[in-house]
């Protein structure tokens, strides 16, 4: 696994270039030297796939000149950068970036700008909607898309991405479902506290589906899953509502299920009969309302934990995003 290099004046840059090779991220708070800048570009040249992230309350920062140093960076947050008032800027990034996460700013910006980029493969948003229609239009190739805070089928509804792989829903809505049927190339699905989310019928029609995450949404039952001969791991986390004997019954019926998460406080034990000597599930991890039920549901299983998340991800193929 990966880790967070912070950077901070003055850089040591033998030990930057020590720690880039397992880094997930590059990131700063406060202004650095020109010198420094020049240092910290010229190693992420010689590493393309780490994320450049810029954050904090610093005023000059938040104007983005600094990226007159960094205009090969292919991957770039401002996630946290607070005073951020104008994604102009960006245009001192080349066109060939591919990631870009405009994530958590004081207040909602204006995507135009960021639609002069048109070779982005992963996408995060957080509330910013003003130009979002034209962002997703202008990147038809978009893999890996994340949205939070959104009334999402409100302001996309419709959704054109025939190369999507993953997507995460986070906090907003999504009033219709039905939305989720546009996006049948998905293998990875994660629907966290998404509010007004009540019906999973087009989950279960995703053909591609690998790896679904659902976490803290309002469902009482799940669906059938029998025509999910894809699905691989669900985890189901913080369903307050799942409490009948008959709950998971319907993902039960994933024909290649092997690893399973479920966090539910009021399921009962017997929930989890339809997985035992399930044909495919291998691993699983079970909390319930009291230790004495995670005991029980263990001893009814009898099956060791999923593997960790990135693991999983590398060993299918597939992207993990929030």
């Amino acid at each position: 696994m990966g880790s967070v290099v912070e950077v901070r004046s003055p850089v040591d840059v033998a030990q930057l270039r020590a720690r880039l090779g397992d880094a997930d991220v590059v990131q700063f708070q406060e202004p650095l030297a020109e010198a420094e800048y020049r240092s910290v570009a010229a190693l992420l040249g010689d590493h393309p796939m780490v994320p450049l992230r810029v954050y904090g309350f610093d005023d000059d920062l938040a104007t983005l000149r600094f990226l007159r140093w960094f205009p090969h960076v292919r991957r770039f947050s401002v996630a946290g950068l607070w005073h951020l008032t104008d994604l102009a800027p960006l245009d001192q990034l080349s066109a060939g970036v591919e990631f870009l996460d405009i994530g958590e700013i004081r207040k909602p910006l204006d995507l135009a700008p960021v639609a002069q980029f048109r070779r982005l493969r992963r996408l995060r948003i957080v509330e910013h909607r003003r130009g979002l229609t034209e962002l997703l239009h202008a990147n038809p190739r978009l893999r890996d898309l994340s949205l939070w805070r959104l009334p999402v089928d409100h302001i996309l509804p419709v959704i054109a991405l025939p190369h999507l792989q993953a997507l995460a829903l986070t906090l907003g809505s999504l009033t219709n479902s039905e939305w989720l049927a546009q996006l049948p190339t998905l293998r990875y699905l994660a629907l966290r506290r998404v509010r007004k989310l009540n019906d999973l019928t087009p989950v279960t029609q995703l053909p591609a589906l690998q790896w679904l995450w659902l976490e803290t949404l309002t469902v009482e039952r799940l669906l059938d899953f029998g025509s999910n001969t894809m699905l691989t791991r669900a985890e189901c986390l913080g369903l307050r509502h799942l409490g009948h004997p008959t709950a998971l019954q319907g993902l039960a019926a994933a024909p290649q299920l092997r690893e399973l998460v479920v966090a539910a406080p009021y399921l009962p034990v017997d929930a989890l009969v339809p997985f035992v000597d399930h044909p495919t599930l291998e691993r699983a991890e079970i909390v319930l309302g009291s230790q004495q039920c995670d005991r029980d549901a263990d001893y009814l299983l009898r099956l060791p934990p999923p593997h960790p998340d990135t693991q999983f991800a590398a060993m299918h193929e597939l992207t993990r995003i929030l």
